[in-house]
């Protein structure tokens, strides 16, 4: 009789289980260990204090007189001789630097022959009309006598018919001969005025051309004193560096001419930021007294806005200033107030990080005005709060400090 045998034991494949194993394991620890925090090795901090807020923009500026002269060149050539130097102080009319023009002389050579030219053609033309004139005259002479002439021959003939002396085909004659004298002598009239009225146009119009071509010869011959450059005013000679040989073009800058008497100023470049709260009469302080805004000048270069400011009426500037001299100033855009404040810096935005322990955490905050390298803080952080005011390396959440 069959019977059942007992079963044997199943191996288990412990080769294949064993790193299934280790790698659960692995990846629950990983689940249940605590995340990395990047910390900041080299942070830079700030403290948050309650203060005085100076709303002041600290401005580099430099001295300039409030009257002066740009010497542009006139005109284009090469320097020939420079008889002023910088810092010489001219009068009016004083020779700067003298110019040499190749080209201009030879366009006014050509200019000068252009004009002896169309004179040289004009006086042709009224040589011409002068025996023209004499040709008509003797022309006209000629005609005024043979007019007369067959006149009287008609009178003659016309008492001889009468008479009964000559025939009427001879005093037909006679009369054709005295009309048609008549009407040659009408006709040579007309045709010499037309002539004469032609010719005399013709010289009008030379002599408007000669008188052109004339003016542009003035114009050239007073182009070449502009090559001789004077001072317009009276003054000191600033910025001018000619060299003998130098090649300049009409609108180069050349130098200026500073008037002594006509005060300083200083002119300084701010941020198209601040355009919109800068206003005349805002005072600004630098260790040569205080002074006041008195213009903006609304043209934007390169994100900066120039504006100028000078000395009240009542105060004269130092006298060692000189123009070029910087002067560093605070102008003030507001009257101070009392404020949160905490130092400038590229990590300064709505996002800052603030110390809590060991760690830096994110917040949310508002902020204010920006001046004189402090940042108002309208909320978001209380006085003595630690902040980080240096670029964070990421957007997390919480950094580490070391």
């Amino acid at each position: 009789m069959d019977r059942a045998l007992p079963s044997r034991p199943r191996r288990v494949a412990w080769r294949v289980l064993l790193p299934a194993l280790a790698l659960v394991s692995a990846a629950a620890l990983a689940w249940w260990r605590p995340s990395q925090v990047q910390t900041i090795h080299t942070p830079q901090l700030a403290i948050v204090r309650a203060g005085e807020f100076r709303d002041e923009l600290a401005l580099r500026a430099r001295v300039e007189p409030m009257r002066s002269v740009q010497l542009d060149a006139p005109e284009a050539g090469r320097v020939e001789a420079v008889l002023a130097h910088d810092g010489d102080t001219v009068s009016i009319g004083t020779p700067l630097y003298r110019l040499h023009s190749p080209e201009q002389e030879q366009l006014l050579m050509q200019r000068g022959a252009e004009v002896a030219q169309q004179m040289a053609n004009v006086s042709v033309q009224r040589s011409a009309q002068a025996a023209s004139l004499a040709q008509n005259r003797r022309e006209l002479a000629q005609l005024q006598a043979a007019q007369q002439q067959a006149e009287t021959d008609h009178q003659r003939q016309l008492q001889l018919a009468t008479a009964g002396f000559v025939s009427p085909a001879a005093l037909e004659q006679a009369e054709r001969q005295q009309r048609l004298a008549t009407q040659l002598l009408e006709q040579a009239r007309h045709d010499q005025r037309v002539e004469a009225d032609t010719q005399q146009q013709s010289l009008d119009e030379m002599a408007r051309a000669v008188k052109g071509l004339q003016r542009g010869l003035d114009l050239l011959e007073r182009s070449r004193d502009r090559l001789l450059q004077r001072a317009p005013i009276a003054g000191q000679l600033s910025g001018f560096q000619l060299q003998v040989g130098a090649s300049v073009k009409p609108g180069d800058r050349l130098g200026r001419i500073d008037d002594p008497t006509g005060g300083l100023q200083l002119a300084a470049d701010v941020d198209e930021f601040y355009l919109p709260r800068l206003r005349a009469g805002q005072m600004a302080t630098s260790a040569n007294g205080e002074l006041a805004l008195a213009q903006t000048l609304p043209q934007v270069q390169g994100g900066k806005v120039r504006v100028l400011l000078r000395w009240p009426d009542t105060a004269q500037p130092p006298a060692g200033l000189r123009p070029g001299q910087a002067v560093d100033l605070r102008l003030q855009l507001d009257k101070p107030s009392q404020a949160l404040l905490l130092a400038e810096g590229p990590g300064v935005q709505t996002t800052l990080y603030v110390r809590e322990g060991r760690e830096l955490h994110r917040r949310q905050v508002q902020l204010g005005r920006r001046a004189a390298g402090q940042v108002e803080i309208l909320a978001g952080l209380q006085a003595g709060d630690e902040v980080l005011i240096s670029q964070p390396p990421s957007e997390a959440e919480r950094f580490a400090l070391p």
